[in-house]
C-alpha cells in the first residue's frame, strides 16, 4: 500500500494535501470559508435525496446497492490512504433513478449516482470504481468550493454574501454554467487525472474499467465534433486516463525492481 500511495502522490503532482481533517478550513483563497461552502453543497445533496425519497426514486435493488456500497468503500479507503484529510471519513454512494447526471459528488463524502445510467451502460465493478474515483477526485481537489468562488468574483461578493446565495445563483441560470465552462473543463481533466490515481490505489482492473469510455462514446453518438459539455469527448478522456494509469504502473513496477 505504501508503494501505491507514493505513486499516486507522484501523479497528483502540484496538489497539496493539508494535514488536517476534511472541512477544517484551509488557506486557499476561496471566497467563502470551506465549512460554509461545504454546508451549502451538503444541503443541496440532501435536497436531492429528499426529493428522490418523496418521488420514490431511491433505488431499491439490493444487489445493485450492495455492489455500489462495496466499490464505494474500496474507493473511499483509497482516498483515505492517499489524503490524510479523509482518514476518518465515511463515503456514501446513493442510487437515484433518473437523477439526471451520471454521478455527482458533494462535500460530506457523498456521491449521488444515477441508477438508470448504471443499468443502461451495464457498468461493472471496475468501471464503477473509475466513475466513483473521478467523483471523489472532485472533492479532493476542492472543485465544489471553486464554483462558488467563481460566482463571488463574477457577480461580486456584495451581491452574494454567503456560500448559499452563491450556489443558488449558480444554479439559477444556464449563463453562469456557460461562463464557467473553461474552468469546468480544466477541473474535469484534473478529476480524471486524480481519479486515475485513486482508482490505481483501490486496486481495480484498469483495462476493464477503461471500457466505460467506449460506452460513453456510444452515448455521444460517435460524433467527434460534438460538444459534450464540461467534459472532453470520451475518446480523449480514455486516452488521458489510460496514459495516467500506464504511468502509475510503470513507476510502481520500477519501485518493485529497486532494492529497498
Amino acid at each position: 500500500m505504501k508503494t501505491c500511495i507514493a505513486v499516486v502522490l507522484l501523479l497528483f503532482g502540484g496538489i497539496c494535501f493539508a494535514q488536517n481533517a476534511p472541512h477544517a478550513g484551509r488557506q486557499t483563497g476561496e471566497a467563502y470559508p470551506e465549512s460554509e461552502a461545504a454546508a451549502a453543497w451538503r444541503a443541496l445533496a440532501a435536497g436531492y435525496v429528499r426529493k428522490a425519497l418523496k418521488d420514490q426514486r431511491l433505488d431499491q435493488d439490493r444487489s445493485l446497492n450492495a455492489r455500489v456500497d462495496a466499490v464505494m468503500a474500496a474507493v473511499g479507503a483509497a482516498v483515505a490512504a492517499i489524503d490524510p484529510r479523509y482518514s476518518n471519513s465515511t463515503w456514501k454512494a446513493i442510487l437515484i433513478e433518473d437523477f439526471g447526471y451520471g454521478a455527482a459528488a458533494f462535500p460530506g463524502e457523498t456521491i449521488l449516482v444515477d441508477a438508470s445510467f448504471v443499468r443502461k451502460l451495464q457498468v461493472n465493478d471496475d468501471e464503477l470504481a473509475l466513475i466513483l474515483s473521478h467523483e471523489a477526485a472532485h472533492l479532493v481537489a476542492g472543485h465544489a468550493a471553486a464554483k462558488l468562488s467563481f460566482m463571488a468574483e463574477f457577480l461580486g461578493k456584495k451581491k452574494l454574501p454567503t456560500a448559499r446565495t452563491a450556489l443558488l445563483e449558480f444554479l439559477a441560470k444556464d449563463d453562469y454554467a456557460a461562463a464557467y465552462r473553461p474552468t469546468a473543463r480544466l477541473q474535469e481533466r484534473e478529476a480524471d487525472r486524480i481519479g486515475a490515481g485513486i482508482f490505481f490505489a483501490a486496486g481495480y482492473d484498469g483495462q476493464v474499467a477503461l471500457r466505460v469510455f467506449d460506452k460513453l462514446a456510444l452515448l455521444e453518438g460517435g460524433e467527434t465534433e460534438r460538444d459534450p459539455g464540461w467534459h472532453d469527448l470520451a475518446t480523449a478522456r480514455k486516452q488521458a486516463v489510460s496514459e495516467a494509469l500506464a504511468e502509475l504502473q510503470r513507476f510502481h513496477a520500477g519501485r518493485q525492481r529497486t532494492p529497498q
